[in-house]
């Protein structure tokens, strides 16, 4: 069987991880420290705070700006964690539609009302969402969802504040895993005692003088348990450093994919990834093309069907959303991962080519 996605881990990064683990301080520490500073330059922020996943990073940068009630605008063409920290946090959720060729947020059908706090725009299977388009609408709190483009050059300048996902199957993975990064510093220190439910002073600092300190202070009611430990860090740190070599290794496979599909009337191939999450091609009869390679041994998946189609979010669906209705239908996602061989690659492409030729 080969699987859609895979998350791939080198010896070294074992090694590392096995001392973590032997050093006896498993939880936020000075892994976690190291890895937030390299993060930080690696992406050109001034500021970065780790959290335990990439959902937990968006309820923050609602908390840390003290949004409360209201309307968020967010796209209907992700993972559900973008709408329902909304609704953590007593916003009304509302869709916006989507780029037909980026699968991004349209700034164009973005409708912004006295009610509207914030919007969540996710750079979408890598590709900059058009921040810009969206503060030419809207002058408010803007988070940028750069979930799957670690790291698509430009990810995390453009908007107020910028979440990042190390969940199993991202560029960058780890079991889990989340960052925020900041250029204000205001912002960034509100986010440390938030991502542990106000603690001022994690154990990490008050172990470290002389001698431990059991005394801490909390100063405000709106954190949750948020925070990185050293043991998924040590494990970022890890993927960090092989980040350039894995995500050339993912666009070499989605040349490959372009290349044999290019000409072929049924497909429509994607726009270009830096970061390659997921290799989502328009298709003709994609329900049965899944179906078929799934008999042949390889996985497949949507990226994504739409929130606005499920049960529960239809009622975030306020105006139609014409483009996201019709390019959802033809969505198909194809194998790519660090441990994909180009053997396994030709293979899916063989496949893929007999199921139209019939």
């Amino acid at each position: 069987m080969i699987p859609v996605l895979k998350p791939t881990i080198d010896a070294r990064t074992k090694k590392e991880l096995l001392k973590v683990m032997d050093s006896g301080w498993w939880g936020f520490g000075p892994k976690t420290q190291e890895f937030e500073k390299k993060f930080a330059k690696y992406v050109g922020a001034k500021y970065c705070v780790a959290t335990n996943s990439g959902t937990s990073a968006l309820d923050l940068c609602l908390k840390v700006y003290n949004i409360k009630g209201g309307e968020l605008i967010t796209t209907p063409m992700t993972f559900v964690s973008d709408a329902i920290v909304g609704e953590w946090n007593n916003m009304d959720v509302t869709f916006a539609d989507i780029d037909p060729d980026t699968l991004c947020l349209d700034p164009k059908s973005l409708v912004i009302t006295k009610k509207t706090k914030a919007v969540i725009t996710v750079d979408s299977h890598g590709r900059l969402a058009n921040i810009k388009g969206i503060r030419k609408k809207f002058k408010g709190l803007i988070i940028e969802d750069a979930a799957h483009a670690m790291y698509t050059p430009g990810a995390g300048k453009d908007a107020d504040i910028t979440i990042w996902s190390f969940q199993a199957v991202k560029s960058l993975p780890m079991w889990d895993g989340g960052a925020i990064t900041t250029n204000d510093e205001k912002i960034y220190k509100k986010l440390r005692t938030l991502t542990w439910l106000g603690v001022e002073k994690s154990t990490y600092d008050r172990a470290m003088g002389k001698k431990y300190t059991w005394d801490y202070d909390i100063t405000q009611s709106q954190g949750i348990k948020a925070y990185m430990t050293d043991t998924q860090a040590v494990v970022g740190l890890g993927q960090l450093r092989r980040l350039t070599k894995t995500n050339k290794r993912r666009r070499a496979i989605q040349a490959m994919y372009n290349k044999a599909f290019k000409n072929m009337p049924e497909i429509e191939i994607p726009k270009y990834s830096h970061t390659v999450q997921y290799y989502t091609m328009k298709c003709e009869n994609r329900n049965e093309l899944s179906e078929y390679l799934a008999d042949n041994g390889i996985v497949t998946s949507v990226h994504f069907k739409p929130l606005s189609k499920m049960t529960y979010w239809k009622k975030a669906v306020k105006r139609p959303l014409p483009v996201n209705d019709e390019v959802w239908l033809k969505l198909l996602t194809l194998p790519v991962h660090n441990a994909l061989t180009n053997k396994e690659v030709k293979f899916i492409i063989k496949k893929v080519k007999e199921f139209y030729e019939g």
